[in-house]
């Protein structure tokens, strides 16, 4: 039987309130200061953040964003584990290696893990990140701790009913990243105005995401062939849909569902009850889809609440 709890967290004025962590204040130049690595494997660069120390959790950014995505979480998760924060392949700083399903960009994941030292972890992921991390999970349970989505219309397990018409101003991407060339086509020498109407109509917290942040984001979309990786992971969604499908035991490993409140909300925990057996849902208030950014300190202070009760760390 599975555990759905839905709690909703308002969000934390003053500083930061984080389990185990008193007043913590992340300020601008500490964000700054978090820097890539890379690592070769099978001859491409896969490039990751890493701080801190202790047991590991593992982050995969969403589209239109890289791991900077994670930069006001990172140091708040770090203070009690090792945090790597992975760019998925293709994206960021990440070489591509032609292969856009999730299955396919999973193993690539858990090759980068391995080659990092990290036998097991607790696996986040935000957007197109929680899609991979699914398919991590279902393909290789035994190495996680835990399993935490965010705010993500996860291939073979989003309802049927979100892609009707009606429901077209939240889910038209999925149909226009998936046609050949056209998007390329019209997003061409645009990507600054096309990223941030995405960031304009997706978040609550409209400061949350600052020009700079927006700039950061186009350079990295700017770059030869990544407008076209990014909607790879589109174009490859009845793939990843369909291999997630043709899993048949349900996951016995902790879940964690988080849902912006004015985003995806409690239906992410729904969609986790159909491959999980062990779903924990919450919903964050006052916060739209980009919650990592919009709402890191209680993102950060519900991920560790959730991890700490494990009894893992």
């Amino acid at each position: 039987m599975a555990r759905h709890t839905l709690v909703k967290l308002a969000p934390v004025s003053g500083a930061i309130a984080v389990t185990g962590i008193a007043h913590a204040i992340v300020s601008e130049e500490r964000k700054s200061a978090l820097k890539y690595n890379r690592i070769d494997l099978k001859g491409k660069s896969i490039a990751y953040m890493t701080e801190g120390s202790g047991s590991p959790i593992v982050l995969l950014h969403g589209w239109p964003q890289t791991s900077h995505v994670w930069r006001k979480v990172i140091p708040l998760l770090a203070t009690k584990h090792r945090v790597v924060a992975i760019d998925l392949p293709g994206l960021g700083e990440s070489q591509a290696f032609d292969v856009f399903d999730t299955g396919a960009v999973a193993d690539i994941i858990s090759d980068a893990t391995e080659t990092l030292g990290i036998s097991s972890f607790h696996l986040v992921g935000h957007d197109i990140g929680a899609w991979v991390a699914t398919s991590l999970a279902l393909r290789q349970e035994g190495r996680l701790n835990s399993l935490t989505v965010v705010d993500a219309g996860i291939p073979g397990l989003i309802p049927d009913e979100i892609f009707k018409p009606s429901n077209g101003s939240r889910i038209w991407q999925f149909y226009f990243h998936a046609v050949s060339d056209i998007p390329e086509l019209l997003t061409e020498g645009r990507e600054r105005e096309y990223l941030s109407w995405y960031f304009r109509n997706k978040a609550v917290v409209k400061d949350a995401i600052s020009e700079t942040d927006v700039d950061l984001y186009t350079n990295q979309y700017r770059r030869k062939h990544a407008m076209s990786n990014g909607f790879g992971y589109y174009r490859a969604f009845a793939q990843s849909a369909d291999q997630n499908r043709s899993f048949q035991q349900k996951l016995a490993i902790p879940v964690f569902a988080v849902g912006g409140e004015s985003a995806i909300g409690a239906s992410i925990g729904a969609a986790m009850n159909k491959i999980a057996t062990d779903v924990t849902t919450k919903v964050i208030v006052n916060c739209g889809h980009y919650v990592p950014e919009e709402r890191p300190s209680e993102f950060s202070e519900t991920l560790l609440e959730f991890i700490n009760n494990l009894g893992l760390v």
